[in-house]
């Protein structure tokens, strides 16, 4: 029986017991498909709402548009033609049929590399958060991402709940400021999870995930050859069982697909599986005034932080990792040609080295502030920023930013330098100081 025959007589036998039925029983208006709905804007909310029977969708922009002034470009001795950093996206959530939970964003960027991301490219196209980017001679780059994530929650009586969730997205693990295995401001990816969690005592989730690499494949017809892919999984735990205490432990493995032919060739075992692991703590003062959080990663090294956070208006954070040699059997674990934990070395830097970061962040109705502070190798980079809020309701800020950097060994960026940016920024899609990419 063909698969058309098989419909066609679904479609009879359901057409034969619709007959059948009261029409009180039975309501063959549809509810699937497109409604028009009803679209609100307003500066005072969400500047587009659109309400339907079965969706609730905000959408709101985001933008960033500065000057900068100080050191340019190695590349070139001319000046360059534009000197603006600007990002322009939108940021949207949604819930369909009350059981799916969607939000993301979409973001384009134009503008000067923060000395972090310029130091730190292991390729020059690809830049840490974004994945590939055009740069220009002149030093600015031309990037775009996507970021969305779905999820789906069922809560039990006993108040457990268990989630499925569905992404484009990275994510973060442990309690870092700069994860060393996870972290939510890198490069996205497809992934899907299944979660487990029991409020306050005992959390599991078992996630797959894809990552692209960077070498391409044979030729294909008419088309470029396609990048590598890389298949990972993991599963993590984390436990509260203690007062003020959090335990966590992430067990994982990944593995490079081959082209067509090249399993058969493999001699070295290039396309096994290859497993890492992670085991992280914190520990919080009964006053949630100080937080001391850690880290082991196979694959990276540890890692330590402290947090004080007197009121909730400000905290300060202090943290150093010890990162691991670098050798041939080494694991990396990267997407898009950046890592998918936190940027951590500089590039071409693969000694045993110590990494240093100092973090402030204060903020009141009119004012916020913030700045950080890095140190890796003969590494140094600083930023401290100034924001003024010009609308609370609709949230426009006024910034200015500060960034200095020097000890920098790379062909393509100045060694040392310092840059100004001054400008304007609705949600503050971007660090005042740096092209760092993530909201203060």
């Amino acid at each position: 029986m063909t698969a058309g025959l098989r419909v066609a007589l679904g479609f009879m036998v359901l057409t034969f017991w619709a007959r059948g039925q009261n029409a009180s029983e039975v309501d063959l208006t549809p509810e699937i498909g497109p409604h028009s709905g009803d679209v609100t804007w307003s500066l005072r909310n969400h500047i587009l709402t659109w309400n339907t029977p079965q969706l609730t969708l905000n959408l709101d922009p985001w933008f960033t548009l500065r000057h900068v002034s100080g050191t340019m470009s190695p590349l070139t001795q001319s000046p360059p033609t534009l000197t603006l950093d600007n990002l322009r996206g939108a940021h949207f959530d949604a819930q369909l049929d009350d059981i799916w939970r969607i939000e993301g964003s979409l973001e384009e960027m134009q503008g000067y590399i923060g000395a972090w991301e310029a130091v730190t490219m292991e390729e020059i196209t690809a830049l840490p958060g974004w994945g590939r980017a055009k740069i220009k001679s002149d030093g600015r780059v031309d990037v775009a991402r996507a970021r969305v994530i779905s999820s789906c929650n069922s809560v039990s009586s006993q108040g457990d709940s268990l989630s499925f969730i569905v992404a484009y997205a990275p994510l973060e693990w442990g309690n870092l400021p700069s994860p060393i295995t996870f972290s939510d401001q890198s490069t996205s990816y497809p992934r899907a999870s299944l979660a487990w969690v029991r409020p306050e005592q005992i959390q599991a989730k078992t996630t797959v995930a894809r990552w692209t690499g960077t070498d391409r494949g044979p030729v294909g017809g008419s088309t470029e050859g396609l990048f590598r892919q890389t298949d990972a999984c993991w599963t993590d735990l984390q436990w509260e069982g203690l007062p003020r205490w959090a335990f966590g432990m992430l067990g994982g493995a990944m593995r490079a697909r081959p082209w067509i032919g090249e399993l058969e060739e493999d001699s070295l075992n290039h396309f096994d599986w290859r497993p890492w692991l992670s085991m992280t703590t914190s520990w919080t003062t009964k006053s949630d005034h100080i937080r001391i959080a850690g880290e082991w990663a196979s694959h990276q090294g540890w890692g330590l932080a402290a947090t004080w956070r007197p009121k909730p208006s400000w905290f300060v954070t202090a943290s150093t990792t010890r990162l691991l040699e670098l050798t041939g059997t080494s694991i990396s674990l990267l997407n898009a040609g950046t890592p998918v934990s936190a940027v951590l070395r500089p590039a071409g830097l693969t000694k045993a080295v110590f990494r240093n970061e100092f973090q402030f962040l204060w903020t009141d109705k009119t004012w916020k502030a913030g700045g950080n502070c890095a140190m890796a190798g003969t590494l140094l980079v600083a930023e401290a920023w100034l924001g003024f809020c010009l609308h609370r309701v609709w949230p426009l800020h006024v910034t200015l930013g500060a960034e200095i950097w020097q000890g920098a060994a790379s062909s393509n960026f100045p060694s040392e330098g310092a840059r100004l940016r001054v400008g304007l920024s609705h949600q503050l899609g971007m660090t005042p100081g740096s092209t760092t990419f993530t909201s203060p």
